[in-house]
């Protein structure tokens, strides 16, 4: 048995590692040898990683998250005591390999297609809050691969799949060669026996002597254009045993037809100077003319330049030498050219991801510091979330996407008859943003159909234009009473929480420009006026009045000062101001938003948010219509108002928290509160008194506060 400093000085191959460093990285030793002394739950040991990832010169604390990782530790030490032991830093690593080492979501036999396994490449990139997590991750697959001839010939496969279709190309993709080429041999050698010997036994020097005869070729050739003034890179290494396989079935050959089982790669300055390169060796070696290709004049159809021709080195064997610029090669990793897009089918990858993912390669490349590991330890950011089916078929969806927008994104008739959902198990609400790795099951009912709730912005319901136009087109299609019912109800009910009575529907009419009330309802009970719409409407036709009280603040609204309720005035044509000006009601800009006009016939200049759907689609005549308009600063800042809500929920712990925490979240200044607990009933009345910013729509805010848990409603408080 191995004693902690005999197992440090095997991993971390240091003397000069400072004190305090020094006693953690003993800790840690000793920690992993307290795993192997525990009744095995797993078949790889954190020893055997570290050891695989020392090769790697990554960085101590790497080493340690990695030793103190091992399975026969999850139960013994918690993330807690091992923050308490080394940091918070080590902590998230070791929280992050124990993440991926107990995902156990793979199914190779439904997993068959392409796009199924680039999403759970994606899947596991966007789980990795660290990139150092990943590393471990494939070195931990590295040290199980080793281990596979002790186990039975279903798991060898099973393991083997797994890293051919998934980690093998995650770890071509972040440009870690020594680890990719180990995993893909050692899954091809489960997975294609009987060619993987073939081979092997054809390979008539080790790889040790192959890499042994690259080192040399690299010394020659760079005595060479040392000798003519010509300043190079060359880097090089004998290709393995699957890479040589997959060109054997690419070009349909025989490997002793094939010429670049030895490669090298030299980089110049200049175009000039790799044709100068090119000559020199084709004077010192013969070449073999139907190997060589000139990518530089005639690039590939991806962009990719170089030039590759295969030699008769020293001792008569063939290599591959491919020379470009710093340029050449930085495209053909980083830019369009990569070549793991076409390789690995990478269609459609995430454009954030791979910038991320873009970075880590070229630091990973441009030193051999371990520090350069914790220069790279920032979150692989991506612009979508992976989360999985109950069959674990992986759904791709934007950041922010809620279960029903899941239950829309598998099939139209999923979101309609959606009424819950369980995440990982639990029953969550529908409007729970869901996580990269989370497993959704959407429950339903036979006849179900949409909530008209569900296009409220406010309540969180739908963040997919896509999921939110499937609604939209469900109530579209209903019959025209069914809608002008369901949208008076609408009204109504927004009329009454904000305290509204004293507005008449002509009023609200004519701010929407309509002339038809059943138009007008048919038209919010279709979604085309969304309730938002509605209360901001209602909200600007409420001229605020100060109503003081003797000795409290309670009133239904209270100005700072008497609010500018002329929207027209706000905003201007440029160079002819007297031009009348109103906001339009689909987008309700708001000031300091980019707007555009829009001459309207007989109602003046409607201002629109440029971003406004309308705009949009505005036909190519229509749009000689548009106009060039700017907001009137000094009128469009109106004053903060005061308000006073009431609100009736039933009485939990943590209540008033959660609704303080909303207003803060908001940005709503509490002024008074007075709640009121009946105890018997167990239910609360709150009479809250708030100071809201003009930009505000109380609508907005009555819909947060009636998603807090035992709210059953808030309204506009009655005086």
């Amino acid at each position: 048995m191995q004693t902690a400093r005999e197992l440090f000085s095997l991993i971390f191959k240091k003397e000069d590692i400072p004190s305090e460093q020094l006693v953690r990285c003993e800790l840690a030793c000793s920690i992993a040898i307290e795993a192997q002394n525990v009744p095995e739950s797993g078949v790889v040991r954190s020893i055997d990683v570290a050891q695989i990832l020392s090769s790697l010169n990554v960085d101590e604390e790497t080493l340690i998250a990695t030793l103190v990782s091992d399975t026969n530790l999850v139960n013994i030490y918690t993330i807690e005591m091992i923050e308490e032991r080394f940091g918070a830093s080590t902590a998230e690593l070791v929280a992050g390999i124990r993440k991926l080492n107990q995902f156990k979501e793979f199914d190779i036999n439904r997993r068959s297609d392409d796009v199924q396994n680039e999403r759970l490449r994606q899947m596991l990139l966007a789980m990795t809050s660290d990139i150092r997590i990943m590393i471990v991750k494939l070195a931990y697959r590295v040290a199980r691969l080793r281990h596979l001839k002790y186990e039975d010939p279903e798991a060898c496969h099973q393991i083997a799949s797994e890293t051919e279709l998934i980690f093998s190309p995650l770890a071509n993709r972040l440009g870690i060669a020594q680890l990719k080429w180990e995993l893909e041999d050692l899954s091809f050698r489960y997975l294609h026996e009987k060619e993987y010997k073939e081979i092997a036994s054809q390979l008539n020097v080790k790889r040790t002597e192959r890499e042994g005869y690259i080192s040399r070729t690299i010394e020659t050739l760079g005595e060479l254009l040392s000798s003519h003034n010509i300043k190079a890179k060359i880097s090089g290494r004998p290709k393995h045993i699957y890479s040589i396989w997959k060109k054997m079935q690419r070009k349909q050959l025989p490997m002793d037809e094939l010429y670049d089982l030895r490669a090298v790669r030299i980089y110049v300055d200049s175009v000039k100077d790799c044709y100068e390169v090119l000559g020199l060796i084709h004077s010192r070696w013969n070449y073999v003319k139907q190997e060589f290709d000139d990518y530089i004049a005639t690039p590939k159809e991806n962009g990719y330049q170089s030039i590759h021709t295969v030699i008769i080195g020293p001792e008569g064997n063939t290599v591959e030498i491919q020379i470009r610029t710093p340029e050449m090669h930085y495209n053909s990793e980083y830019g369009v050219a990569a070549h793991w897009r076409y390789k690995e089918g990478g269609k459609g990858f995430d454009k954030q991801l791979e910038k991320s993912i873009s970075n880590v390669r070229q630091l990973l490349e441009s030193s051999d510091d371990p520090e350069i590991f914790k220069e790279i330890s920032t979150e692989l950011q991506s612009q979508n979330i992976f989360v999985m089916t109950p069959e674990n078929e992986i759904i791709t969806l934007r950041q922010g996407a809620t279960p029903l927008d899941f239950a829309y994104s598998i099939h139209t008739k999923l979101g309609h008859r959606c009424r819950g959902a369980k995440i990982n198990g639990r029953i969550k609400p529908l409007s729970t943003p869901l996580k990269t790795g989370d497993k959704v099951e959407i429950l339903t009912i036979k006849n179900g159909q949409p909530s008209r709730n569900w296009l409220n912005p406010n309540l969180g319901y739908l963040t997919s234009s896509s999921a939110r136009n499937k609604v939209k087109n469900w109530f579209n299609k209903q019959n025209k009473e069914e809608n002008t019912q369901a949208g008076e109800a609408i009204y109504h009910r927004e009329i009454k929480r904000l305290h509204a009575e004293s507005l008449t529907l002509s009023q609200i009419l004519e701010r929407f420009k309509y002339n038809d009330s059943d138009i007008f309802f048919e038209d919010i009970g279709k979604s085309r006026i969304n309730e938002r719409q509605l209360a901001s409407a209602i909200q600007r036709l409420l001229k605020p009045q100060i109503k003081l009280g003797s000795n409290q603040k309670s009133f239904t609204f209270k100005a700072k000062e008497a609010a500018n309720d002329a929207a027209q005035t706000t905003a201007y044509v440029v160079g002819a101001t007297q031009l009348t000006t109103n906001l339009a009601p689909c987008c309700q800009p708001k000031f300091e938003d980019d707007i555009v006009g829009y001459v309207t016939r007989g109602r003046g200049i409607t201002v629109h948010n440029r971003a406004c759907v309308n705009i949009l689609n505005l036909t190519h005549d229509e749009l000689q219509r548009l106009i060039d308009v700017s907001w009137n600063k000094e009128q469009a800042e109106q004053p903060d108002y005061q308000a006073s809500l009431h609100i009736i929920a039933f009485d939990r712990k943590g209540l008033l928290r959660d609704v303080m925490s909303t207003l803060s979240e908001l940005n709503v200044n509490l002024i008074d509160s007075q709640t009121h607990t009946d105890l018997q009933e167990r239910t609360v009345d709150m009479n809250l008194t708030l100071e809201i910013d003009s930009n505000m729509v109380l609508g907005d805010i009555l819909d947060y506060i009636e998603r807090i848990k035992n709210i059953e409603s808030a309204s506009i408080l009655r005086q």
